[in-house]
């Protein structure tokens, strides 16, 4: 059993041609997946010239290969991020990412692509006793900062995660992503705002600060006053100082034929472990077992394993009665920060450069935020940095 083509990115598309020779621009950035197209329309409206180089396509890495969630919040649960970055730190981090996610709605319809983009809810599932407790705190911790959480009771689930599920909470702000379409939507608004994006182009590692010299690429070059490394799993190789800090790490996808109806929101179940969403087509996207996975999560390598596509089809047939043909399966890398937390923000002594990643899997949300931050940063309008890059 081999990878495919993600699902999302199964469907025509022309890509823009590749750099080619000397280019002189304000801002240069790398990676044109949520970020960098963030960043690169903020830049744009805010009548910056950017130019934008991505080593494949427009959301052909992990924007692209990623489950689809459009979550607030980062990657613990939010009474554990209260726990490990405190309280206060916690709730401004969730009130910035609930404020951006609303954004996201808001700019899908603004660029006619609201079906791309659809607020469905999501449940957190348990699957165990000590889980359940920890959901019923989640929700708590949810409700006590005043942001939208509900405990929704076993016999209330639908009635496919009743096999396993003891109890779950709902966050109904969050959202369904098809991150293809939203993102080429995303890139092709940067590029009405005066943008130019160049695609199947890789730039030559490490990146040098912009007074070092220009951004190298294959067949051409481009000079610029600002360098904005917008690049998840890849950041370790660009900018070597994060190698210690950010590991890049695969993530395992599916999804079947379609099937009837089951399941109207995202879930997440066994700690997260387990995620899938039933897309409008009635096919069911799963992933998940990244701890079943273990160390071999640990590269830079979009291979997948058989065995772990495998265990997640037996885990949609066993769990939740889904006992269809699987028609894509893939993997997608991204990068795990030591504390969970991606680094945003201008690299210190390093002038002019800029980093955006180790998103730890929940990057669609805090990713879009970041990259307009870093846009308003150079733009001289810059926020309350959230996620430090010299931590």
């Amino acid at each position: 059993m081999s990878g495919t083509v993600p699902y999302w990115l199964d469907e025509p598309y022309e890509p823009r041609p590749p750099l080619q020779g000397e280019l002189e621009t304000d801002v240069c950035v790398i990676g044109a997946g949520t970020c960098g197209l963030s960043c690169a329309l903020q830049l744009a409206r805010h009548g910056i010239g950017v130019a934008v180089l991505e080593r494949g396509t427009v959301a052909g890495g992990a924007s692209g290969r990623n489950g689809g969630f459009l979550l607030a919040g980062v990657a613990p649960f939010h009474n554990d991020a209260r726990e490990r970055y405190g309280a206060e730190r916690a709730r401004a981090i969730y009130a910035r990412t609930y404020a951006a996610q609303e954004d996201v709605y808001a700019l899908a319809r603004d660029l006619g692509v609201g079906d791309a983009v659809r607020r469905v809810g999501m449940l957190r599932v348990a699957v165990s006793e000590d889980e359940a407790e920890h959901v019923r705190a989640y929700a708590r911790a949810l409700a006590a900062d005043g942001f939208p959480a509900a405990v929704v009771e076993r016999e209330d689930l639908p009635e496919a995660l009743r096999h396993g599920g003891l109890v779950a909470c709902l966050t109904e702000h969050d959202g369904a992503l098809h991150p293809a379409r939203w993102y080429r939507a995303l890139g092709g608004a940067a590029e009405a705002a005066g943008a130019r994006i160049f695609e199947n182009t890789s730039v030559h590692a490490p990146v040098e600060e912009p007074g070092e010299g220009p951004v190298l690429t294959d067949a051409g070059s481009v000079r610029a006053r600002h360098v904005v490394v917008a690049s998840d799993g890849a950041l370790p190789v660009l900018v070597p100082e994060y190698a210690g800090r950010v590991r890049s790490r695969r993530l395992h996808m599916v999804a079947t034929e379609p099937v009837p109806p089951l399941i109207e929101t995202l879930v997440y179940a066994r700690w997260g472990y387990e995620y899938l969403q039933q897309r409008p087509d009635g096919r069911i996207l799963a992933g998940g077992f990244s701890d079943v996975d273990g160390d071999d999560s640990y590269t830079d390598s979009d291979d997948g394993s058989p065995d772990i596509w495998e265990r997640t089809r037996r885990y949609l047939a066993g769990e939740l009665g889904v006992d269809a043909a699987i028609t894509h399966r893939w993997a997608g890398v991204v990068g795990y920060s030591e504390d969970s937390l991606p680094y945003v923000g201008e690299v210190p002594g390093r002038e002019g450069l800029y980093v955006s990643g180790g998103y730890s899997g929940v990057g669609n949300v805090p990713g879009f935020m970041g990259g307009r931050d870093i846009a308003d940063t150079i733009a001289g309008r810059p926020s309350e940095p959230l996620f430090p890059p010299g931590r």
